[in-house]
């Protein structure tokens, strides 16, 4: 049985850390986190994940979680949502407490689902010089589970 929840889990992590992460949407991301969590030493797990992704250290993520009361998935994408945009967890997860979706949340926050700031359209001024863009693949986080939304 061990065997096969170390097996799913590195499948998992091995999905993730591909380009198909991208393609995740904000709610299965939360899904995969929580459900990852929800196994044995699985708590553990998601927080050391989490921590390698968002450079926050464990401790701080145990009592951000405590204090909050959000899932170990809401955690991740508060983080999430909160880098790319430059504001704090707290204020991200106050706009989730007074009932906001993460989709709405990180579209006022100009973050799209990947995690890479965009500019709405009736936002975006023409640029006279043709800009570099990077693809989904620069922004795989290698080192942990989680892709940080957001990373450069």
């Amino acid at each position: 049985m061990k065997t096969k929840n170390i097996l799913l889990t590195l499948a998992v992590l091995l999905w993730a850390m591909t380009g198909w992460a991208t393609e995740m949407s904000i709610s299965q991301t939360i899904a995969s986190i929580n459900a990852d969590a929800q196994k044995p030493g699985g708590s553990e797990r998601a927080l050391k994940s989490i921590s390698a992704s968002t450079h926050i250290p464990v401790a701080i993520l145990e009592k951000e979680k405590a204090n909050s009361g959000v899932s170990f998935g809401d955690l991740y994408i508060a983080h999430a949502i909160a880098s790319a945009s430059g504001k704090s967890f707290t204020e991200i997860v106050k706009l989730k407490k007074q009932g906001q979706t993460w989709d709405k949340i990180a579209d006022d926050n100009n973050v799209s689902l990947g995690g890479k700031k965009v500019k709405k359209m009736a936002d975006a001024k023409a640029s006279p010089t043709p800009r570099m863009m990077r693809g989904p693949s620069d922004q795989t986080n290698q080192s942990s589970g989680y892709k940080m939304m957001g990373s450069p």
